[in-house]
């Protein structure tokens, strides 16, 4: 696991308990330590925010559920989460999101959360300087076994490291170019530009992008990128892809990859991405969507109020509402009979393996980083990490016997994903 860190660092060179109310946590250092000598960023992390803590907002308790906390989140807020385990977690955020009610930039940063507490910030993605000269965006993080974890965001840059410490951020590359589709006002534009990443081993990632551009890095190099868009019209032209809002990716393993981008769906089969019929109406939700494959042939995406699923099959389901009035942004499934679904105003949907139990509030919804979404991460144990772009956060443990809340019969135009 030494070597995976260097080793895509040096190809991508090549290539280019807790009150009830929220109030900060506070920082310290990781508990994680270096696993491997990875080049730290070279621009320092701004200190903490001095800021007041927001007023107490009530949450009433929900089985399973920690009361909902507030940590630091960068200039930018918080953009994603990934976790190995209930002690070991990393929050991506900050960049150019264009998300918060002041128009906030920064630099994009990393914190760790050790099963008490998040670290002090850590630079991920350094504010253009020098070689580097493009704002992070709408960072996204994923980890696996190492730790061995990966920061892309859709700049066009990505780096890695183990939590703590990262390389400096190098170039994707070159994607091939196709006539921009008329829905996208292109870089530097507000929300213009979000990017997911999966890392199902330290040898294999995948990272797509809101204007349908996948690129996938495998045994060290990365493949030649791939760009979806619409089919060719009368003139022989073929438009990019693009999507507002989040786009979804999960890679159960290095041979099987599902993406959502808008209403497009685009499939790894371990040799090369090919798009699918997709199961959503033409009109894509302007928050985008997400989605989480436990295996290769199951898997469950969601946007706005609905969910959509295939199992065994290259069939999607038709869609089903299963959070009336929500947006639902985020999803994490690590095994076939454990989920949890989350929306943009702090509720939380959880999955046993047969239904899918009714929205509860865990958070509250963000009220500075306003169009970042909520970020979900769930481990087998099980365990779960939610955070809104503000920096609220609440983590799922699952609930000792007979301390289960009552839960209210789901609708029968809920989809369930089959155990």
């Amino acid at each position: 696991m030494l070597g995976a860190s260097l080793v895509i660092g040096v190809t991508l060179a090549a290539c280019g308990p807790a009150q009830a109310s929220r109030q900060p946590v506070v920082a310290h250092q990781p508990a994680v330590p270096a696993t491997a000598p990875v080049a730290p960023s070279t621009t320092a992390a701004p200190p903490p925010s001095t800021a007041p803590a927001p007023a107490p907002v009530s949450i009433p308790p929900a089985a399973g559920w920690s009361p909902p906390l507030t940590t630091i989140p960068p200039g930018g807020g918080i953009t994603s989460v990934a976790c190995l385990s209930d002690t070991f977690c990393i929050s991506a955020g900050g960049g150019d999101n264009h998300a918060d009610t002041t128009d906030t930039s920064g630099a994009g940063l990393t914190q760790s959360w050790d099963g008490e507490t998040w670290s002090d910030p850590s630079t991920a993605f350094p504010a253009p300087s020098g070689a580097y000269g493009t704002w992070p965006v709408m960072p996204a993080v994923a980890c696996t076994s190492g730790p061995f974890c990966v920061v892309a965001d859709a700049s066009g840059f990505v780096t890695n490291g183990e939590g703590t410490n990262w390389i400096t951020p190098v170039g994707l590359p070159p994607a091939p170019t196709l006539p921009a589709d008329p829905a996208d006002p292109g870089p530097g534009h507000t929300g213009s530009r979000t990017a997911a990443v999966s890392c199902p081993s330290p040898t294999f990632c995948a990272i797509v992008e809101n204007t349908g551009t996948v690129f996938t890095w495998r045994h060290g190099a990365w493949l030649a990128p791939q760009v979806f868009g619409a089919p060719a019209g009368p003139g022989g032209s073929t438009t990019a892809l693009y999507a507002p809002g989040r786009v979804g990716l999960s890679c159960p393993s290095a041979s099987a990859c599902t993406a959502v981008v808008g209403t497009a769906v685009l499939d790894w089969n371990g040799a090369q991405w090919s798009e699918e019929p997709v199961p959503w109406t033409a009109t894509a939700d302007p928050h985008g969507a997400a989605i989480a494959c436990p295996t290769a042939t199951l898997c469950a995406i969601v946007s706005g109020p609905d969910l959509a699923y295939r199992n065994g099959s290259s069939t999607w389901s038709a869609p089903r509402t299963v959070d009336p009035g929500g947006v639902l942004d985020g999803i994490s499934c690590p095994t076939p009979s454990f989920c949890v679904a989350v929306d943009a105003g702090g509720s939380a949907l959880t999955f046993d393996g047969t239904s899918w139990a009714p929205p509860v509030k865990v958070l509250p919804p963000a009220t500075e980083y306003t169009a970042l979404g909520t970020s979900v991460a769930c481990t087998a144990a099980p365990f779960c990490m939610v955070v809104n772009g503000d920096g609220d956060f609440t983590t799922f443990n699952e609930p000792t016997p007979g301390s289960e809340a009552p839960v209210a019969t789901v609708a029968p135009t809920t989809t369930t994903i089959p155990g």
